[in-house]
């Protein structure tokens, strides 16, 4: 089944066109990377996806629903979640306050001792429950990413759109949280939706096809192997034609 289609999706910001008539179709429990050097579009895409910019021109459907013009809290309760690249945390309130609030605002709806279960359960899946009475201003960055991804979690998505969440992890972080995405895609039928730019061996475990951009153009997209081997691909990261 079709999660998530973007149709001929456009983004202008005066006169740099930053994402260019873009196709994209995701499908239900999928795992897939979007990839591309700095500049190249992902994240004005991921940020027409969760609802940060409206396309200037094109479609977005989720779940059946045109969502096009819906700001991202009216997204959130449909079932789409995301972290951010540099985690935004209540900073005075708990890691697990913190994480309540994703089961609350989420696409379950829950009331307030409900959401604190809920978030107690999300804690110890990532791992971190034994920080769950700590401020979340006083958690380490890693620390902050682990909060986010939890209270993405807790929201309960269909699917889950992850900026940069590995970046700067040590190899061990990076295995864990591809194990805790693999089980949510498998227990829960959850789209694991991937943003990277040079952490090329998260994405070859993780996802099972990959979609390159660059210029705000899709420039491959298929099979993890295939795309990271085609040499358009590697011309782009390397900055030079491969002979």
């Amino acid at each position: 089944m079709t999660l998530l289609k973007l149709e001929k999706v456009t983004k202008r910001f005066g006169g740099l066109t930053a994402v260019d008539s873009v196709d994209l179709e995701v499908e239900e429990g999928e795992a897939i990377g979007i990839v591309g050097p700095n500049g190249s579009g992902k994240t004005t895409l991921y940020n027409i996806i969760s609802g940060v910019y409206i396309p200037d021109e094109g479609r977005v459907i989720f779940d059946g629903k045109d969502i096009t013009t819906l700001p991202p809290h009216a997204r959130t309760p449909l079932g789409l979640a995301r972290t951010f690249q540099i985690p935004r945390p209540f900073g005075s309130a708990t890691v697990r306050e913190n994480v309540a609030i994703g089961a609350m605002f989420g696409r379950a709806s829950m009331d307030v001792e409900e959401a604190l279960k809920e978030a107690d359960e999300y804690l110890k899946l990532i791992g971190i429950h034994q920080l769950r009475d700590k401020e979340a201003r006083l958690l380490t960055p890693l620390e902050k990413r682990f909060m986010e991804l939890a209270r993405a979690l807790a929201m309960r998505p269909k699917m889950l759109l992850l900026d940069e969440v590995m970046a700067g992890m040590h190899p061990s972080d990076i295995d864990k949280i591809i194990e805790i995405l693999q089980k949510i895609r498998r227990d829960e039928h959850v789209a694991v939706v991937s943003m990277v730019e040079h952490l090329m061996h998260a994405i070859t475990r993780f996802a099972e096809r990959v979609v390159v951009m660059h210029q705000g153009k899709k420039l491959v997209e298929g099979e993890t192997a295939k795309v990271l081997n085609d040499p358009r691909v590697i011309e782009v990261y390397l900055g030079k034609k491969v002979m």
